[in-house]
């Protein structure tokens, strides 16, 4: 006897093909199903483990796009090193801002303006 709770294949194969926002949208409306009550206990249980599937493939998404935003942020990190220094040269800080009374900011005494 199949278990009717248990997600099918076509189903996982479908949502495996989903793009985030519509297994989200699928996300909210199963739990605004569960959260109004009125399904029989079969349901509520089938309801429930697509909806933990949903969960679990909106995470695996997130964590698939933030690791390509790393790799991208890295890749640019990598790419932006200034000419003369080192790459992965963190330990350089830029010298702190001027004030604008310094001094060093007018070669004579007449301001700029």
């Amino acid at each position: 006897m199949t278990d009717t709770t248990e997600p099918s294949d076509a189903w996982r194969a479908q949502l495996a093909a989903m793009p985030f926002e519509e297994v989200y949208r699928r996300l909210e409306d199963t739990v605004a199903r569960l959260e109004q009550g009125e399904l029989s206990l079969t349901d509520a249980e089938r309801l429930y483990q697509e909806g933990m599937e949903l969960a679990g493939r909106c995470q695996d998404l997130l964590t698939e796009t933030e690791l390509r935003i790393t790799q991208i942020g890295d890749g640019r990190a990598a790419a932006s090193t200034s000419p003369g220094l080192p790459a992965g040269n963190d330990d350089w800080d830029p010298p702190p801002p001027l004030e604008p009374d310094d001094p060093s900011l007018f070669d004579d005494d007449d301001p700029p303006f």
